[in-house]
């Protein structure tokens, strides 16, 4: 299913990073396979994970899994050459939240991913701490509304 038009959008993205692309990772049909494909977005999410905690001043203790990843292909990615990997928060939740990443090579979109993670702890999902919710929140992609210059809807009659 292919994306919207917004999430393939650089700008709407508050974290940004350059992949080099690896000459291991390049099929017989000179691009770049999917499963790498996969570890740069992987990469990426690290990263921004990273900066994540760097803006909750010192937060430790917090135990992170993956629930999700769903890659949407939408170009080939070709070696040599590096990829930028935009990302940010898409949703948060009470536990769990998603970043939503978006690829680009030679400014073109190649793919978007999406990525559930959740708060847990030996008993399971556990509600988002808030220090961590407010990093978060300071990475939020804001989407454009659905239908800027269409009025709301009437409601219905009874």
């Amino acid at each position: 299913m292919k994306p919207p038009a917004w999430r393939q959008d650089r700008a709407l993205y508050p974290h940004s990073v350059r992949v080099q692309t690896r000459y291991h990772d390049e099929d017989r049909l000179g691009h770049v396979n999917n499963i790498a494909v996969a570890a740069y977005y992987d990469e990426a999410r690290s990263q921004l994970m990273r900066r994540t905690f760097e803006l909750t001043k010192g937060l430790t203790g917090v135990r992170i899994v993956t629930a999700d990843v769903r890659v949407s292909y939408m170009g080939e990615v070709f070696h040599p050459g590096d990829v930028e990997v935009a990302s940010g928060i898409l949703r948060i939740g009470n536990s769990s939240w998603e970043i939503g990443q978006t690829m680009f090579q030679n400014d073109r979109c190649v793919g978007v991913c999406s990525t559930v993670l959740v708060q847990a702890s030996a008993a399971g999902a556990g509600a988002i701490v808030p220090e961590l919710r407010a990093a978060l929140e300071q990475l939020l992609i804001v989407a454009p509304s659905p239908n800027p210059t269409r009025p709301p809807a009437s409601p219905a009659p009874d």
